[in-house]
């Protein structure tokens, strides 16, 4: 980095720190004043870091009006207290006004404004709506397996697995129909329903199989998932309804994008008894 790119780097770095701190005033008894972050006196002299050019300076104490400093910044204070107040007021009537707007899936249960995964189902005759957070794959090529098979059979195929971290997700349902709601933007804005699968998982000790690749020797690969049948509908707005056409028996599973470029984020879930 050149010197002249330093300089610049450092100045917008140094007007980002003052903008965002309170800028005051001191007011000059000549009526004029200077702006500032912050100051301290120091005998006759009062050192003060300005918020107009990012370094410190100092000035003698006699030149500023320290009344008529205090009684400005204390009014601009709470001036800026009050539209802060006004503002978080209004964020909130905004957030709560666009709730009332979201899709209502029971009785005064509604889906949120900003998207996402939703697992509902009757627990005890009452509804409950789970969020379901999103989980990173993993890629495991057994390496050491598929070594030991080419040094046995030179032309045995490799292996490859897309597992999930953990034994069990955390995110349980008792319910072998819940409803399933998305919301889900991909790289080229909101993923239509019809490109989500459910899978079921299959437990391996401390992880969860997703699906299971081979590669022959010839090139060609083949993939195996155990996807189940589902239909997927439109709910309202960007949310989609994915609705299972097979009952989900106790087990480990991830509602997954069937489409190329995902990022390997599926959204996993265990159905228990």
């Amino acid at each position: 980095m050149n010197g002249l790119a330093v300089a610049v780097t450092l100045g917008v770095l140094l007007a980002g720190s003052v903008s965002a701190q309170a800028v005051k005033r001191l007011i000059l008894t000549d009526g004029s004043y200077q702006t500032a972050t912050e100051w301290t006196k120091t005998g006759d002299r009062v050192r003060y870091f300005s918020a107009e050019r990012a370094e410190w300076e100092e000035l003698p104490v006699a030149l500023v009006d320290w009344k008529a400093t205090e009684e400005w910044n204390s009014v601009r204070a709470d001036k800026q207290e009050e539209e802060l107040k006004q503002t978080t007021k209004e964020q909130i009537e905004t957030r709560k006004e666009e709730e009332l707007n979201t899709p209502l899936v029971a009785p005064e249960l509604r889906l949120p404004a900003d998207g996402g995964v939703f697992l509902l189902e009757e627990l005890a005759g009452k509804p409950v709506l789970q969020t379901v957070g999103g989980s990173k794959t993993m890629e495991n090529d057994h390496e050491g397996k598929n070594i030991l098979k080419r040094s046995v059979i030179p032309i045995a195929s490799q292996v490859q697995t897309i597992e999930l971290k953990g034994a069990a997700a955390k995110v349980r349902v008792h319910s072998a129909t819940p409803s399933i709601f998305l919301d889900v933007e991909g790289q080229h804005g909101a993923i239509p329903g019809e490109d989500f699968r459910i899978v079921r998982l299959e437990r391996h000790k401390d992880l969860r199989m997703l699906a299971k690749n081979k590669v022959a020797i010839t090139g060609e690969q083949s993939q195996t998932e155990k996807f189940l049948h589902s239909r997927a509908e439109k709910f309202s707005g960007d949310w989609w309804k994915l609705i299972p056409l097979e009952d989900l028996t106790p087990g480990e599973y991830a509602i997954v994008v069937s489409i190329a470029g995902d990022d390997g984020v599926v959204w996993d879930f265990g159905v228990d008894k």
